[in-house]
């Protein structure tokens, strides 16, 4: 981790600790006051370039906040507006502003109508996560036969905009938006694929999960200290041990495997796609044995929707499939291998020697205390 990571991590914990996060699940709408904070900060715009209006940092950066937001179990829009909106609205040279801003893949059958003083856009947008507290839509517009991908920015409040909204299991609202002939706030020619923002969606997903899984460590090791039973706290029982550990290795595949797919964000973009598809295989595949195991350690407090482990794992089981299960993503891998001829042994050590276009040194490796 980066000084400046070290820094904003330090800073998000201050901020954290001086607002009251009610961690009830599921959540009852978004915490207005931290993200209020986190605005006011300009977290919200970490790794946006300088010329859009952000701080220019790397990828790794804008996690550390991200990383310290999840632990605290706290609902805020920060993947969606942060993470991706502000983004990809960045890589066209455009910010966003103060109020909440939320992202989506235009389907298939979008128009897009330039004939009149303003560009409409007609398109349907599903899974539209933090719909509700949202003002504006970033909408990725796919790239077809006809014209490269467009990246428009779109009033929620338009009257030709109607939503569908549910919320997931952690409480968050999710819908679908359709938009009928909205005058777009921004349109603009776009360099990032469908694929390449649902790359980036995975990369930011798997490092909330792990650190969603970390808290959900630290919490259970805690709780298996303090409780006794028969006498004795449940970390002397052998079970609860092997449990444990079993809990806490996983994690660490978590923590490790996120945090490679960060470093790697800006290399080479095959090590870059091959680290965050290991990424997202890993924290989706182990993200259902650690909320069980914190669930069975903690017993029937830790399903109390008052108790803050649910916060944590209910968001595991919520967020392991956004932007791809851990089958696709495997799919991903061996399609590497088997389709783009690359080396297994460059897929492991993160190196490209093989057929490709370029060849790069080896991204930062993960090394671990004894």
């Amino acid at each position: 981790m980066s000084e400046l990571a070290d820094e904003l991590t330090t800073a998000t914990r201050s901020m954290l600790e001086r607002i009251e996060i009610d961690t009830e699940t599921p959540a009852d709408g978004v915490s207005d006051e931290l993200w209020n904070a986190l605005v006011a900060a300009g977290f919200t715009s970490v790794d946006v370039p300088a010329e859009a209006g952000g701080h220019g940092c790397e990828t790794t950066d804008a996690v550390a906040v991200l990383s310290t937001v999840i632990a605290s179990g706290a609902l805020v829009p920060f993947i969606e507006h942060a993470m991706l909106a502000a983004w990809l609205s960045g890589t066209i040279g455009l910010g966003l502003g103060e109020d909440v801003t939320t992202i989506g893949v235009a389907d298939a059958g979008f128009v897009v109508d330039s004939s009149g003083d303003v560009i409409r856009v007609t398109c349907t947008v599903g899974d539209v996560v933090h719909v509700s507290p949202a003002s504006s839509l970033v909408v990725l517009l796919p790239e077809n036969e006809d014209s490269g991908a467009l990246v428009a920015t779109l009033p929620l409040a338009h009257e030709g905009v109607s939503v569908t909204v549910g919320s997931d299991l952690l409480g968050a609202s999710i819908g679908t938006v359709t938009l009928d002939s909205v005058p777009a706030m921004s349109v603009a020619e776009s360099s990032v694929t469908a694929a390449e923002l649902r790359q980036r969606g995975a990369l930011v997903y798997a490092a909330a999960m792990s650190a969603a899984a970390g808290a959900v460590r630290d919490r259970t090791v805690q709780y298996a200290s303090e409780r006794t039973q028969f006498g004795r706290p449940l970390t002397k029982f052998q079970a609860i041990q092997q449990r444990l550990a079993s809990m806490a290795a996983s994690t660490t595949m978590m923590e490790i495997g996120a945090r490679r797919a960060v470093a790697a964000d800006s290399s080479d973009p095959r090590i870059a796609r091959s680290a965050t598809a290991a990424a997202k295989v890993v924290t989706s595949l182990h993200s259902h044995e650690v909320a069980a195991a914190g669930h069975q350690i903690h017993g029937a407090i830790g399903f109390t929707s008052e108790h803050p482990l649910g916060r944590s794992t209910t968001a595991l089981w919520a967020w392991r499939d956004r932007f791809g299960t851990e089958r696709e993503w495997a799919g991903v891998l061996a399609a590497q291998i088997l389709d783009d001829e690359l080396d297994p042994w460059d897929l492991i050590t993160g190196t490209t020697s093989g057929p490709g276009p370029e060849h790069a040194e080896p991204a930062p490796t993960e090394r671990t205390s004894p």
